[in-house]
């Protein structure tokens, strides 16, 4: 295997979805045989005082929720110390959208050291992982804790001897941008010791570019050993660099997983079309609601109408009667009452008309049209079939008692 170069946690050379910060263990089955990772960071770029870390990682993740990952690394300061590091994490409880996975990582040999292996360094881990879901968007939020290098890993020589224990919190944003190539993350983090902020450009489906800084909050600090005067100053522990790399999934050859993912992207393509079709019906509904609501509006003027209409010249036919004036004199009011909305007032006066004289076809016209009003459709209808049998000519009864019959009348009461 290829001897890797990077300083301690360098950015991106970690199992996991975060730059320095222990992610989710299992995020999704594993479609490739491994990853490499080629990251670096850059503390400063003169040529002075020029220093940077490199880092090459393998990591694997197999389908039980185990990641596992080996580094290289080469330190910015000082320049001759190398590293190789051994890193595990593994899911080890699930409670709705909360992953709990735990691990270590930067188990770490240093060839060229006096302990080759030193136990402090080790980052013993447990990691809380919740994803939320919005529009296009995944939001993943990873909390936790450990020790080693997890809560002090400084730019400069370590001289720390004891296993001090720190928190840590990350934020990654799965964006539907570059979807085609599995999406941009953008990612925030503390570490314990500082912000971090990054992103992961895909380029291709197999190809990501990686981008961060470390210690953004002291990002005015950059480059301090090469500034002039005052300004000027030693490398810092929590120094800021800019991180970058790439990320390259080795397709797994000896099977044909690769092939399954046209299935399922077809599937979430049908489910797509799905969901606009039924958007789609949806709308149609709301337009024939509309439609419905409309032809209903349109009947209730046609009782308004009624009041005023033409079939004034029945009540002609019927002035043989006696009591034709005090007819008209009832209706009348009874008609003023209607529009006045003194529906009981109005019933009244129409009932006196047709107690008069119970043949006349209007007076029952209107009186259905009163019910109507009144929300009483059964009455309503009542009075309508009434007025028709007395006169079979009468047209616009017959319209609204095929509305009736049809559902086109609105329950709601009628609006002038």
């Amino acid at each position: 295997m290829t001897i890797l170069f990077s300083n301690s946690r360098v950015s991106f050379s970690r199992p996991g979805s975060m730059m320095q910060i222990p992610g989710m263990a299992y995020e999704k089955e594993p479609q490739n045989l491994f990853t490499i990772d080629v990251s670096g960071e850059v503390l400063n770029f003169s040529d002075e005082f020029q220093k940077y870390s490199g880092a090459l990682a393998l990591k694997f993740q197999s389908k039980s929720g185990i990641n596992f990952g080996v580094t290289g690394v080469s330190l910015a300061e000082p320049d001759s110390i190398q590293e190789v590091g051994f890193h595990f994490q593994k899911t080890i409880y699930q409670y709705g959208n909360v992953i709990v996975s735990s691990g270590f990582h930067d188990f770490i040999y240093e060839p060229k050291a006096d302990d080759v292996i030193k136990v402090n360094d080790i980052s013993f881990f447990t990691v809380f992982t919740t994803t939320t879901h919005f529009d296009n968007y995944d939001l993943s939020i990873h909390f936790g804790g450990g020790t080693g290098k997890l809560s002090y890993d400084p730019q400069t020589i370590d001289n720390n001897f004891e296993m001090i224990p720190d928190g840590f919190l990350g934020f990654n944003l799965k964006t539907p941008y570059f979807q085609k190539n599995g999406g941009l993350d953008l990612m925030m983090e503390y570490d314990g010791e500082g912000i971090n902020i990054g992103a992961k450009l895909p380029i291709t489906s197999l190809y990501t570019f990686n981008f961060g800084i470390t210690h953004f909050e002291n990002l005015s600090e950059f480059a301090g050993e090469s500034k002039i005067g005052t300004n000027k100053m030693a490398l810092q522990a929590n120094s800021p660099a800019i991180s970058f790399g790439f990320t390259f999934e080795v397709p797994n050859f000896f099977n044909d997983s690769n092939t399954t993912t046209k299935p399922i992207d077809i599937e979430k393509q049908n489910m797509g079309n799905l969901i606009s079709m039924l958007r789609d019906s949806i709308l149609i509904i709301n337009y024939k609601n509309k439609n419905l609501f409309n032809k209903s509006l349109h009947c209730q003027q046609k009782v308004a109408v009624l009041m005023d209409s033409t079939r004034i010249f029945h009540l002609e036919r019927q002035a043989v009667y006696a009591n034709y004036n005090k007819i008209m004199r009832h209706i009348s009011r009874s008609l003023r009452y209607f529009y006045a909305d003194e529906f009981r007032q109005a019933l009244t006066e129409i009932d006196m008309a047709i107690k008069i004289d119970p043949n006349v076809a209007l007076a029952y016209a209107r009186r259905g049209a009163i019910y109507y009003r009144l929300g009483d459709f059964q009455r309503a209808t009542m009075n309508w079939n009434i007025a028709l049998k007395l006169d079979p000519e009468f047209t616009e009864i017959s319209e609204l008692l095929q509305a009736s019959k049809d559902n086109r009348l609105s329950s709601s009461r009628m609006e002038n």
